[in-house]
C-alpha cells in the first residue's frame, strides 16, 4: 500500500489516501490513475486541475541502492499532454514523512510553501503557508550570496529547518513564474544548507505547472518516520544478497558497483560520470552547433571534437580525476556507490547540460559552459531545452535569418564550426547565451518572450508569419532550422542530446529514455521493437523509483524484488503495457498524439545518422527524397501502436 498526501492549496487542507497495490506499483501509476480520472486533458494546461503527482516508489526507506528518486506526473506545458520527469536523491528524506508522496491541486493567487512534516508514530501534518510574489522575488535576485533556486532553497531550510527533521526542499526558480520550461529542483542537504549537488526535474516544464498552475513555489519536507518499520525486508541486506547471487550470479553489492561504473569511474577510460564517458565514447557521433554537425563529414567532426576535447573535456577531467589529493564526487543525496555527480569549480557538470550549454550551443571553453549550466540551474529553466532555443536562435542568426536587434544582442555569434575560433568566440557566445536566458526569464522583448510563454514550435510558425518574405527568400521556414517532435497543434519535445531517430520517433512520452537514444539506425519496425521493449523497461525503473543509472542491475532483479521485498506476484511486462495504453489514450484526449516531422534539421538528422552507419536503404531514400522520412515515421508510429495492443483510430496518423 502507497500513502499519498493531497493538498488542496486553495483550501490550505490536506488528507491522507491509499494507492492499492499491486494496482498502483509505483508513483507514476498513480499520477497516471488520477490525471485519467480528473480529465485534466480536457481543461487548460495551467488549470488547477493539472495534477502534479510527486512520489517516491514503494522500495524507499530501505537499503536498496538508488530506490530514491521521485517522480512526477503533469501535464506538460510544452507537449500539451501527459509527462512524466524525475530528481535524483529526494526521497531519501522525503520517506521520513512516512509518506510516499503529495498530490497538489488548487491554486492560490499569491504564491505558498507546502510545509510537510512526518512524525515518529505515522501520523503526518502538512500546512500551506504564503510567501508573497514580493517576498519571493526578492529571494530569487539574492539571499545571503545565492541566487535564483539555490536562494530559496537556503531561505526555507533556514526558516523552516529547526522544526523539521532531515529537512529537504523541492524549489522552483523564477523561470516557472515566465515560462512554460521550467523544472523542479532539488539540493543536498550540507549542515541546513543547500549544498553543492543541484538535480532537477526539468523535461516538460513541472516547474511552470506547479507555480503558474497551483501558486506553489515549494514543498519544504522532513520527519522521523521509520518506512522499514512497516516492512522489515527493505533492510535486509542479506536477503538482497541471497537473492543478487541466485538471480545473477554475484554479491549485491558487486553487482551494482559493475552496473554503475560508467557513472563513477571508468578504469578503461581513464573518467567518469555522463560528462566524463560520453564525449570519449560518442566523440563525433555527439550533436554539436544546433546538430549542424551532422551536415559535416566524419574529417570535420573529427577535428571539432578533438577542440572539444582539448578546451571543454581536459580542464574538467584534470582537475576532477587526475588532480592529485581531489575527488569532488558526491551522490544526489542517498548513500550510493555510484558518486556520479562531479563538481567542477563548485558546478555539478553532467553530460546533457554541459553539451546543451556548451558545444550544442557554439560554447566550447569549459569556464564559459559552466557559466551556463550554474546561470541554468539558478533560473530553474530545463537547460536541454534552454540549450536547443540558444542553438535554434544562434543558427537563424548566422543565416541572416534573424538580426541581433530581435534579441537585443549588440552583435551576432559565430555558429560555423568550420570557421570558429575558441579563443574569441567561446566567450562572445556564452555572453549571447546569457542574454537570451535571461531574456527569456525577463520575456525581454516580442521574440522572446513568445519563446518564454508558447515554446520553440508556437514561435517559429509565427515568425514564418511575421517573415514571410525571408522564408521565401532563403527556401526555409524557421521551424526546419530546429530539431524537435510535434505533438498534436501545438505542443512539441526538443530531444535529448545523442544523434538518435529514437528521440525523435513519435513515442507517447518524449524527451526521456523511454526509447532507443544510442547512435544507431533501423528499420521503423524494427525500431520501434527496440524502442517498446526500452520504454516498458525504462518506465518500471522510474516507477519503482530507481535512479536508471542502477538499471542494469534493476531490471533483471526488479520482478523478484517485488515479489521478495514487497510479497507481490505481478507480471512487469504485462502491468507496464497496460499503462503505456493509459497513457497513449491520455495524448488523444488531450489532442497531444505524435504528428509527422515538420522541420527539415529533423529529417537530415535522421538521414545523416543512417548514411554514417551505411544504411543502404533509408539513408539514401531520405537524403535524396525528404517527404520519405514520413513513410519511416508513419510505419514506426503503426508499429509500436499495435505493439502496444492500440489498433483503429487510436494507431492512425
Amino acid at each position: 500500500m502507497l500513502r499519498f498526501l493531497r493538498v488542496d492549496v486553495a483550501s490550505g487542507s490536506a488528507r491522507l489516501v491509499e494507492a492499492s497495490m499491486p494496482g498502483v506499483l509505483g508513483p507514476v501509476d498513480y499520477g497516471v490513475k488520477l490525471h485519467m480520472e480528473a480529465g485534466s486533458y480536457g481543461y487548460p494546461v495551467f488549470s488547477p486541475r493539472n495534477l502534479v503527482v510527486a512520489g517516491c516508489g514503494p522500495f524507499a526507506g530501505g537499503r536498496v541502492f538508488g530506490a530514491h528518486r521521485m517522480a512526477l506526473v503533469f501535464r506538460s506545458p510544452v507537449t500539451r499532454g501527459l509527462h512524466v520527469s524525475t530528481v535524483g536523491g529526494v526521497c531519501y528524506r522525503f520517506i521520513a514523512t512516512g509518506v510516499h508522496g503529495i498530490v497538489v491541486e488548487g491554486w492560490r493567487e499569491e504564491p505558498v510553501v507546502i510545509v510537510v512534516k512526518g512524525k515518529a508514530g505515522g501520523s503526518v501534518e502538512a500546512r500551506v503557508e504564503e510567501i508573497g510574489w514580493e517576498t519571493l522575488w526578492t529571494i530569487w535576485r539574492g539571499y545571503k550570496g545565492f541566487r535564483g533556486t539555490r536562494a530559496l532553497a537556503a531561505y526555507l531550510l533556514e526558516q523552516y529547518g529547526k522544526e523539521l527533521p532531515r529537512a529537504g526542499v523541492l524549489v522552483v526558480g523564477p523561470a516557472a513564474a515566465r515560462t512554460i520550461m521550467a523544472g523542479v529542483f532539488s539540493f543536498d542537504v550540507e549542515h541546513g544548507r543547500p549544498g553543492g549537488v543541484v538535480d532537477s526535474a526539468s523535461r516538460g516544464g513541472a516547474g511552470s505547472v506547479l507555480l503558474q498552475g497551483h501558486g506553489v513555489a515549494a514543498i519544504v519536507y522532513g520527519g522521523e518516520y521509520d518506512m522499514s518499520r512497516d516492512n522489515p525486508r527493505l533492510r535486509d541486506t542479506r536477503l538482497l544478497d541471497e537473492l543478487s547471487r541466485r538471480v545473477m550470479g554475484k554479491s549485491y553489492i558487486g553487482a551494482v558497483e559493475q552496473a554503475t561504473v560508467k557513472y563513477r569511474y571508468d578504469p578503461r577510460l581513464g573518467t567518469g560520470g555522463t560528462f566524463g564517458v560520453n564525449y570519449v565514447h560518442y566523440r563525433d557521433l555527439l550533436p554539436f552547433f544546433g546538430f549542424n554537425t551532422v551536415y559535416l563529414s566524419k574529417a570535420a567532426r573529427s577535428k571539432l571534437v578533438d577542440m572539444v576535447l582539448e578546451e571543454l573535456w581536459r580542464p574538467v577531467q584534470r582537475d576532477v580525476f587526475e588532480q592529485p589529493g581531489a575527488k569532488p564526487w558526491r551522490t544526489c543525496g542517498e548513500p550510493c556507490p555510484a558518486a556520479c555527480k562531479k563538481l567542477w569549480r563548485g558546478v555539478k557538470i553532467d553530460y546533457e547540460p554541459s553539451n546543451a550549454l556548451g558545444p550544442f550551443s557554439g560554447v566550447l571553453r569549459a569556464e564559459d559552459m559552466a557559466s551556463l549550466v550554474e546561470l541554468a540551474d539558478e533560473l530553474g529553466i530545463d537547460a536541454i531545452e534552454a540549450g536547443h532555443i540558444v542553438a535554434w536562435l544562434f543558427d537563424l542568426l548566422q543565416r541572416g535569418m534573424l538580426s541581433p536587434s530581435d534579441l537585443g544582442l549588440q552583435g551576432r555569434p559565430v555558429f560555423d564550426p568550420l570557421v570558429y575560433r575558441v579563443e574569441h568566440d567561446s566567450r562572445a557566445n556564452a555572453e549571447a547565451a546569457r542574454r537570451i536566458l535571461e531574456g527569456l526569464v525577463e520575456q525581454r522583448g516580442w521574440l522572446l518572450s513568445l519563446i518564454a510563454t508558447r515554446g520553440l514550435r508556437a514561435a517559429a510558425h509565427v515568425l514564418n508569419l511575421r517573415y514571410s518574405g525571408r522564408v521565401y527568400m532563403y527556401r526555409t521556414g524557421y521551424q526546419d532550422v530546429a530539431v524537435y517532435s510535434a505533438y498534436g497543434g501545438q505542443g512539441y519535445m526538443t530531444p535529448n542530446l545523442y544523434w538518435s531517430p529514437g528521440l525523435v520517433a513519435p513515442v507517447p512520452v518524449p524527451g526521456r529514455y523511454w526509447t532507443v537514444y544510442s547512435p544507431s539506425f533501423a528499420s521503423p519496425e524494427e525500431l520501434a521493437e527496440a524502442v517498446l521493449d526500452r520504454m516498458i523497461a525504462e518506465y518500471l525503473v522510474d516507477n519503482a523509483g530507481f535512479c536508471r543509472f542502477h538499471r542494469r542491475w534493476v531490471e533483471r532483479l526488479l520482478e523478484h524484488l517485488y515479489h521478495e521485498l514487497l510479497g507481490l506476484e505481478v507480471d512487469l511486462r504485462k502491468h507496464a503495457l497496460e499503462t503505456l495504453r493509459v497513457i497513449v489514450r491520455y495524448q488523444i484526449l488531450a489532442s497531444a498524439e505524435p504528428r509527422p516531422w515538420e522541420s527539415r534539421k529533423t529529417v537530415d538528422m535522421i538521414a545523416g545518422i543512417a548514411l554514417e552507419l551505411g544504411d543502404r536503404e533509408w539513408g539514401p531514400r531520405i537524403a535524396e527524397d525528404p517527404a520519405s522520412a514520413r513513410e519511416w515515421w508513419s510505419r514506426f508510429r503503426e508499429k509500436l501502436w499495435g505493439l502496444l495492443g492500440l489498433g483503429g483510430e487510436e494507431a492512425g496518423g
